[in-house]
């Protein structure tokens, strides 16, 4: 039985060491996709990588400046490369939605999540490089419009007219015979 015990509070020791490494560290939500609002660490690797400079596929239909269409990110403006992570993140959001896979059957927004770390990583270094501002946070759903302000799913059932009462009255059409 002792050796159980030995080996539980091995066990716990080692898992205290874990946490006390991954709150020195920053909590560990340092990876390919969870800084992508801070430049440094695992995504600064990244793009310094072979493939850390994509090439830009589309332009953000609310993107009102030069075409970039088919430029590596780091010859990109910063405003631009943060509406190109925006359009990422909400494709990235869309395929979680629908369950979309990739070819390997992993989740295919994880592609989605890294080009748009990619970008805003690009656009903090270049801000950098300019001495500029710092890059606007993230968009998040909760920063995202007012559920009035968006396009309704199906039109609403009184087609903007006031709610009809039980009473009757003169819009009340239940006594047509037809």
């Amino acid at each position: 039985m002792s050796s159980l015990e030995d080996r539980l509070d091995r066990i716990e020791s080692k898992l205290d060491a874990v946490l006390a490494a991954m709150k020195s560290s920053g909590g560990g939500a340092r990876s390919a996709g969870g800084s992508a609002g801070s430049p440094g660490g695992d995504i600064d690797a990244d793009i310094d990588g072979p493939r850390g400079d994509p090439e830009v596929r589309f332009m953000p239909k609310r993107w009102t400046g030069p075409d970039c269409k088919g430029r590596p990110f780091s010859q990109c403006e910063p405003e631009f490369l943060d509406l190109l992570a925006d359009a990422y993140e909400w494709f990235a959001q869309r395929d979680d939605e629908s369950n979309a896979v990739d070819k390997n059957g992993g989740p295919k927004s994880k592609w989605s999540r890294l080009d748009a770390s990619r970008a805003r990583a690009w656009s903090a270094r270049l801000r950098e490089q300019q001495g500029g501002a710092p890059a606007p946070a993230p968009r998040s759903r909760a920063a995202s419009p007012a559920p009035a302000a968006r396009r309704p799913s199906a039109p609403d059932p009184g087609y903007g007219r006031a709610p009809q009462n039980d009473f009757g009255d003169a819009t009340d059409n239940d006594d047509i015979p037809f």
